[in-house]
């Protein structure tokens, strides 16, 4: 097997299938599993994409409750048998065959250990791909003075691949993310620590200490529809915000020493003071 699509879901079956259906219709160059891993959210799910797509095997499986993005994935990487693991997002649609592009590339570069594509969002333009640093104390500079030190070192190319070349990055967004499968387990696979956001780019940070390339391919095109695997409902909105701040902390606590996680935490703060001052004006 050459690519073991997984996908998490919780709630989401509708985006799924469309996601699904992009899947199957441009991915022509690789052999494909895919595997839908639900959490605890609509246990006919597997009935529901057997009447779907009768001449493709989609696997479902079901845990017992909801363990969040990272641990989701993580099963759903036990039960794969693809050389390369191919983590996808729900709320994706496929624009080319991106997995062939991203699975040939792995292949042919041993020294690359994590690739993703460029987003596009629903109307086709360009949105977060990827990160040119690794959150810290230049992170949080870079975000207090209003992206504009990444501006003037990275240009256009800051997030978003504009080159026409695959480019080195310090992470990819969990939209779509592609690892080998060896790699994967060897690096343990995503912290049962967090149970969503800032998951990659743990990931990414140890595959890339491990001294892999993370690397940006503009070539694989996927519109990513964000915000649509998630409730507008307040309540969800601020449960979201509490999950990113969680998640945000155990990556310093994981990843940055005492003394510069402390630094980066002041920034932050400020930062967070700053948007809530211009908020009021």
């Amino acid at each position: 097997m050459d690519v073991s699509v997984i996908i998490v879901n919780y709630h989401t079956s509708d985006m799924v299938t469309e996601c699904l259906r992009s899947l199957y219709a441009q991915c022509r160059g690789v052999e494909l599993e895919v595997i839908v891993v639900d959490n605890a959210s609509e246990p006919e799910l597997q009935r529901k994409f057997d009447e779907l797509f009768p001449d493709h095997e989609v696997k479902c499986l079901q845990l017992d409750e909801n363990v969040g993005f990272g641990r989701a994935n993580n099963a759903g990487a036990q039960i794969a048998s693809g050389r390369n693991l191919f983590f996808l997002n729900p709320d994706t649609i496929l624009v080319n065959d991106a997995v062939s592009i991203l699975s040939d590339y792995l292949d042919s570069h041993a020294d690359t250990g994590a690739a993703g594509g460029n987003l596009y969002d629903e109307n086709m333009e360009p949105m977060l791909s990827f990160r040119r640093r690794f959150p810290g104390i230049r992170w949080e500079l870079n975000e207090l003075l209003h992206n504009w030190p990444d501006r003037l070192k990275f240009g256009d190319n800051r997030r978003f691949n504009h080159t026409g070349a695959p480019m080195q990055v310090a992470y990819i967004t969990g939209a779509d993310l592609m690892i080998p499968a060896s790699l994967f387990h060897k690096a343990g696979g995503f912290s049962p620590e967090f149970f969503m956001y800032y998951e990659e780019t743990d990931l990414c940070l140890r595959i890339s200490q491990a001294g892999y390339r993370i690397m940006s391919l503009p070539d694989a095109r996927i519109q990513h529809l964000e915000g649509g695997s998630f409730s507008p409902d307040p309540a969800a909105l601020s449960a979201r915000r509490r999950r990113a701040e969680h998640g945000r902390d155990i990556y310093y606590r994981r990843n940055v020493p005492p003394m510069r996680r402390h630094s980066a935490n002041l920034l932050y703060r400020l930062f967070v003071l700053s948007r809530k001052l211009l908020k009021r004006r």
